[in-house]
């Protein structure tokens, strides 16, 4: 027989031709698919001679279009270096059925790894082959194929002795090739392995049927290998139950499985099971909490003003917290439960075996406040966090997984809402309220690209001559089934969704077009917008705002932003640098709802804003309460001191208004002077504004 594709050519024969008697068709190709080798079997079933088969490729045999798969495999295996081991369809071109075949195919390489062609054995499903008693023929052909193959092929008689091994098994037991012809697997890995291995031979032998299974051994260096094996029966000369396996390694393979199921469960970042592993974990607690009828609680924990930590230090020092308290979580010995990281910063400890129920539940609650409220460690430094927890309880209020996480998230939002830092046991009214707060989301994240957005605008009177100068733009929500609805109903959900800049955005957008129409009519008037923590922050604020200016090429002196004083305490130093380049655009900065916060007069001095407003607080008890009267004079005198002018909001009554103005107030805002209004009426109360003061001035 001739050897083709670089095989080599010699015609000294070394092994016997055994496969001639295997019960199964075995053959080797080229990567053109050429066949280089087939066994008798082979022959029969193309109904050709020898030398009628090899340098032809399947198509000579068999109809291409109708066996697809076995085309597809044999390019994976040439390909890709794949192994396959599954069923393939072939119709051969002289008959009109086709045949179904289990197949096992593996690439060939040569010295240097290149894959030159596809080794296969095949057995017809359904069909035992006949035994043979042809004679064993040596073959170096075969033998080099078989040395090549990326496999382990072996012949057992049926005491076990090895009668053939290629290059491959010998290597794998550490023997030369002629060393294990004559042993058997007692002699070469001793009794408790091989009487692994000989179940799967014993099964072959006693049914004279094909067999497939997992088996694992130990190499010389003592480690575990796994292999999927196929044995199969064959008859040979003075071995009557003969048996001939083909296994590949597939230790690799399990351990990427194993690697790959773990991924599955734990979360990367922190190493806590991630939310697959929490279900199935609570799952499994939920039916032994019910067959020892114990209480389960499902306490859930959300890290507060996460979102700010990441804008502000980086996501880097927020994967480091989260790091840090996975570690609480995990190393409190006193928490007998079990810890995952459910989503971004929110993770939940499951606690199952509650003797107290309820009452160990919060007592539980509490102790995890407090861990996590210890300080963190940043760039050695010692950092404050607070969490907000929500604790469900099974089966009170709930008797599945689902069930139970949403509950648990549903207090932990009412946590939130009560003030952060604190826990909450889960109620029946707070289903309702986290019903109601989804559909809200639901609605929000959709409010913006259905254009359901409006700014109102109220104005801001001169104390000195009662003339308007400026108003401050409020959106209003026209959310469709509930009518209009003030931001406190939906600007913290904004918040929390991270949707605030967006929003921002485009109240900045739309203020810089009104301020441009009302300039068309000749109405100079300025607005005053919001900003939210996340929007000053933002590293491209400036430019964005600089892009709206020249959009609708207006000056930047027609545009205030107020901030609050508590987002300047937050990180006052950040504060300074991002108001300061607001403030070289040309932007009028202001501080609004001033003298709520603490120590900021520290910063007041430093802070590069031109105005401060008065909280409402102070002004609705000015006529009244000596002290808010004594309190607002001492800020206006001090904001004067260091030339800043002032804004008081909430002016409600003419007492109020003559007391500021007495006080030497600068600007009035309120319902006195007139309540928000949406565009087209804050348009007709400027123009009639701007007539009363053109009346005035020609008088």
């Amino acid at each position: 027989m001739k050897a083709e594709s670089g095989l080599g050519e010699d015609t000294t024969i070394k092994l016997h031709s055994l496969f001639d008697a295997v019960g199964a068709y075995v053959y080797a190709k080229d990567r053109s698919g050429r066949y280089l080798y087939v066994n008798k079997a082979v022959c029969d079933l193309y109904q050709r001679p020898l030398e009628d088969i090899l340098g032809h490729d399947d198509s000579t045999f068999m109809d291409i279009s109708l066996s697809a798969g076995l085309v597809r495999n044999d390019r994976h295996v040439i390909e890709y270096g794949a192994e396959v081991h599954e069923e393939e369809q072939m119709l051969l071109l002289h008959e009109s059925r086709p045949r179904s075949f289990w197949t096992i195919k593996v690439p060939i390489r040569d010295a240097s790894n290149n894959i030159i062609g596809l080794s296969g054995i095949s057995s017809e499903l359904d069909n035992i082959y006949a035994n043979t008693s042809d004679a064993i023929r040596h073959n170096r052909l075969l033998n080099t194929i078989l040395s090549n193959v990326d496999a382990y092929i072996y012949v057992k008689g049926a005491d076990g002795t090895y009668l053939y091994a290629n290059q491959q098994v010998s290597s794998l037991y550490g023997q030369n090739n002629d060393d294990v012809i004559g042993l058997n697997d007692i002699d070469i890995h001793g009794p408790e392995v091989a009487e692994r291995l000989m179940k799967l031979d014993r099964r072959v032998l006693d049914s004279q049927q094909r067999q497939a299974s997992e088996e694992v051994l130990l190499d010389p260096s003592g480690a575990a290998r796994h292999f999927w094996s196929v044995k199969m029966p064959i008859s040979l000369p003075g071995h009557p139950n003969a048996l001939i396996g083909f296994s590949s390694d597939i230790t690799e393979l399990l351990t990427l499985r194993q690697d790959i199921a773990l991924a599955k469960t734990i979360d990367p970042l922190t190493g806590l099971f991630n939310r697959d592993a929490l279900e199935d974990i609570l799952n499994r607690k939920i039916s032994a909490a019910d067959q020892r009828a114990d209480t389960l609680a499902v306490i859930m924990l959300n890290l507060d003003q996460f979102k700010y930590l990441n804008n502000t230090l980086g996501h880097a020092a927020g994967d480091d917290i989260l790091r840090q308290t996975a570690q609480r979580l995990e190393t409190a010995n006193w928490l007998n439960g079990h810890p995952a990281r459910l989503v971004g910063n929110t993770f939940v400890v499951v606690l199952p075996n509650l003797a107290a129920g309820a009452g160990d539940a919060a007592s539980m609650a509490e102790r995890i406040r407090l861990l996590i409220g210890m300080p963190y460690v940043l760039n050695n430094q010692p950092f404050h966090l607070t969490a907000s927890l929500g604790v469900s309880l099974y089966p009170e209020d709930a008797d599945h997984a689902q069930a139970l996480l949403a509950n648990a998230e549903s207090a932990m939002y009412h946590a939130k809402e009560l003030g952060r830092d604190r826990w909450c046991l889960y109620s029946s009214s707070l289903g309702a309220a986290v019903s109601e707060r989804l559909d809200l989301e639901r609605d929000l994240r959709a409010a913006l690209a259905a254009n359901q957005f409006e700014l109102y605008y109220q104005p801001k009177i001169s104390a000195r001559n009662g003339q308007t100068v400026g108003v401050e733009a409020l959106i209003r929500w026209d959310r469709p089934g509930y009518g209009m609805m003030a931001p406190d109903r939906f600007i913290p959900l904004a918040e929390q969704l991270g949707l605030i800049v967006q929003i921002g955005d485009w109240v900045i957008d739309r203020a810089c077009e009104q301020v441009a129409n009302w300039a068309r009519e000749g109405l100079a008037i300025s607005i005053a917008v919001n900003l939210s923590p996340a929007q000053l922050v933002e590293r491209t604020l400036v430019d964005r705002v600089a892009g709206f200016l020249e959009r609708y090429r207006i000056g930047a002196d027609m545009i205030h932003m107020e901030v609050t004083e508590s987002m300047m305490l937050n990180d006052p130093e950040e504060a300074i640098v991002h108001l300061q380049r607001l403030r070289n655009l040309g932007i009028t900065l202001s501080i609004d709802d001033f003298g709520t916060g603490y120590s900021s007069m520290a910063y007041l001095k430093r802070l590069p804003v031109n105005r401060i407003k008065l909280d409402r607080s102070f002004i609705q008890q000015i006529a009244t309460d000596p002290r808010e009267a004594d309190l607002c004079a001492g800020i206006i005198a001090l904001a004067h001191k260091l030339g800043l002018s002032v804004v008081a909001e909430g002016v409600e009554t003419i007492e109020q208004k003559q007391i500021l103005a007495a006080m030497d107030c600068d600007l009035f805002q309120g319902y006195l002077f007139s309540k928000p209004l949406p565009g087209n009426e804050a348009t007709r109360y400027l123009r009639a504004q701007a007539q009363i003061t053109e009346a005035a001035q020609l008088v």
